[in-house]
């Protein structure tokens, strides 16, 4: 009779080891969280920065969930990629900020920042979460069990934690725009550990639960940043050096799934086609700032130089950089060292990739995630910067920790226990550091000043420095300053004039003002704010009939830039063309209905035209959206008053005088409102 069989029972051998496994892998993942939120915890009252301005406090698209999937179109951070503005909208509605006037900035609401700050947080710790997943999982594999399987855990564990709290990595989780780096890197690891599971499970059906969600993974990643157009190709890499030992048996078993991550970049080159290069920011045959060709040669040499800083940076993060500036590089001796250090790299990578897969995948994922920023296609806005090296800095921490741990397995027990000594160390200090470098996002000011302090000659730096003080209130001497820094580095910089004149317009220095913004039309004509600025300029000087023509320039040199529109309406009133005016404003209302300056104008110019009636309704819509505006509140009133609605008139009136008891003017006009006629 044969014996029964065993039943599994909570003694059973494998049950404690599984339990233990479990253990480790939850302490693991509560470690590197902690790690993470003590490294960020002082960056969620950090204010916007950079550019968030255009990518959130200005991006009216994020206001209404009808128009969150169509992003600006002119360069800022979100063009393109609809998944972030998806993501700032959802933001932007948990903080409590309701759609509001389109002129209204939001500067003031910079105390609901703190939710931004969060999901940029919980992003980037889920991303490095799926990289631990992915890293234990990898070891743990076919391909490296046998070399690394007994210590799959603690190496996935230290890679993780590594890369989670990199100073490096401040760049794109502490400033809020750069979500579009970390979720992109969310995705692109998503779409590999999907693919890991996927090759783990028992057959087709459990294998497509996990591959599905890769594919969505891998087209959400196309909808978040570009950098994601190699995400395909490196799973096909990373299946032959992991998981199916060569690329025939990779396509054989899978070949749907990579089907289908290829189709992802239809997706990715109608966003690419329907924002124009990135409003123009991006691809061949570009100008700088300063009107000077870029072409694919001076920016790859500039690539050689950023990419080898890039690296000294993974290993010793001093002087971290929030902006490097827009210059590119014509001389190739400046940086034949380093170019010749980053053709033996790549040359090793591809010996590496024919003979030793693994470390190959390594330096192919550094590079392939690098190459559509940082290689020889132009991006003129930010032709080095940090954020980059967020994803492809895994591929160097992982290098670090595998290479550390076969050097100290040689040396026995106590090679290994003074390495994960060692790594604790670093981490620590990583963490410190990051600490320390997300005390530098607290102020916009703060921020530039410590990349001028540290780029001198870095134009930009300058210039942007003084645009924040100058929105600092008795900060206009530092702010014109530092404008005349920006001019004297790079002579050539209509940014900096026209800057310069709006902060020399505020500060009632209206001569010098005509003068800076004459020479940023003389160095970019078709620059529609400069163009708005010397219009601004002369209608504070008095002279409409010369400011008229500039705002109407600027209004078609850039429909979407509404002040110009709506100042140029101004100015046909105050030239008394009233019936002109009235068309443009009420065009621009049309065209704006929550632009609240554009209709109080319009209400304002129908009230004293004979028409209050139509006034009353512009008026009620402007205090919809600016409920405490007594002066909106006021012409309400009188409004009332001029349409025979006296009762209204006096009751609207000693609505606002309750709020404003002191205000003897207003209690003077209900008092002869009383007084008149029936």
């Amino acid at each position: 009779m044969p014996a029964p069989a065993s039943i599994p029972t909570a003694l059973s051998p494998s049950a404690p080891a599984a339990r233990s496994r479990e253990f480790k892998v939850v302490a693991g993942v509560a470690l590197i969280a902690l790690a993470v939120l003590l490294a960020w915890s002082n960056s969620f009252k950090g204010p916007f920065v950079l550019d968030d301005g255009p990518a959130i406090v200005d991006n009216v698209s994020i206001r209404e969930w009808g128009t969150a999937f169509s992003p600006p179109n002119h360069g800022e951070t979100v063009t393109g990629r609809p998944l972030v503005n998806l993501s700032f909208a959802v933001n932007r509605r948990l903080a409590g900020k309701e759609p509001r006037a389109a002129d209204a900035l939001e500067r003031e609401g910079l105390d609901k920042v703190f939710g931004y700050h969060v999901v940029n947080l919980a992003i980037h710790l889920g991303a490095a979460l799926v990289l631990f997943g992915l890293v234990r999982r990898t070891l743990a594999g076919p391909a490296l069990r046998e070399k690394f399987g007994a210590v799959a855990l603690p190496l996935a564990f230290f890679t993780a934690l590594l890369w989670a709290v990199h100073p490096l990595q401040t760049g794109a989780v502490t400033y809020i725009a750069q979500r579009a780096e970390s979720l992109c890197a969310l995705f692109y690891l998503l779409t590999l550990w999907c693919l890991v599971r996927g090759a783990e499970a028992a057959n087709t059906t459990q294998a497509w639960r996990w591959l599905a969600p890769g594919v969505v993974a891998c087209g959400c990643g196309m909808a978040s940043k570009e950098v994601m157009v190699s995400a395909p190709l490196v799973a096909l890499l990373f299946d032959r050096a992991f998981l199916a030992g060569g690329f025939g048996e990779a396509w054989r078993r899978r070949r749907m799934f990579y089907g289908a991550l290829m189709l992802s970049w239809g997706l990715l080159v109608g966003l690419v086609w329907h924002s124009g290069n990135r409003g123009g920011t991006a691809g061949f045959h570009l100008n700088d700032p300063m009107g000077v060709p870029i072409t694919p040669w001076t920016y790859l040499l500039r690539q050689c130089e950023a990419i080898v800083h890039y690296l000294r940076l993974s290993v010793w993060p001093d002087a971290l950089v929030s902006d490097y500036g827009f210059d590119v590089i014509g001389d190739a001796t400046r940086v034949w060292p380093q170019g010749l250090l980053l053709l033996a790299l790549l040359g090793a990578t591809l010996w590496a990739l024919w003979r030793r897969p693994a470390w190959g995948f390594l330096g192919m994922w550094f590079f392939a995630i690098l190459a559509p920023s940082s290689s020889f296609i132009p991006v003129i806005t930010e032709t080095a910067a940090e954020h980059r090296m967020y994803l492809p800095l895994v591929a160097v921490v992982a290098t670090a920790v595998l290479g550390t741990y076969v050097l100290a397995r040689r040396l026995g027990g106590a090679g290994l226990a003074t390495a994960a000594c060692a790594g604790l160390g670093v981490a620590l200090a990583f963490g410190a550091v990051t600490h320390r470098r997300n005390l530098d996002y607290a102020s916009g000011p703060g921020l530039w000043r410590d990349a001028a302090k540290k780029r001198p000659g870095n134009a930009r730096a300058h210039q942007e420095l003084a645009l924040a003080l100058a929105r600092e209130p008795g900060r206009t001497e530092e702010a014109l300053a530092e404008f005349r820094e920006a001019i004297r580095l790079v002579p050539d910089y209509p940014t900096a004039f026209n800057n310069y004149g709006e902060a020399l317009t505020n500060a009632g220095r209206l001569p010098e003002a005509l003068e800076a913004y004459g020479r940023a039309l003389q160095l970019k004509p078709d620059l529609p704010e400069a163009w708005l600025g010397r219009g601004n300029a002369l209608a504070n000087l008095g002279r409409l009939a010369e400011a008229l023509p500039c705002f109407k320039q600027a209004s078609d040199l850039k429909p979407a830039l509404i002040a110009a529109t709506h100042n140029y309406a101004r100015a046909l009133d105050g030239l008394g063309q009233t019936n002109e005016a009235l068309a443009v404003f009420e065009k621009l209302v049309r065209e704006h209905p929550d632009y609240a300056d554009a209709r109080f104008n319009l209400a304002n110019l129908l009230g004293n035209h004979g028409r209050p009636a139509d006034a009353i309704t512009h008026y009620r819509i402007v205090l919809q959206v600016r409920p405490g505006d007594q002066g909106v509140a006021v012409n309400l009133g009188l409004a009332l008053f001029l349409a025979g609605r006296k009762a209204e008139a006096i009751a609207q009136l000693e609505a606002v005088l309750r709020a404003d008891p002191g205000n003897a003017d207003l209690r003077a006009k209900i008092e002869n409102i009383r007084a008149s006629g029936p």
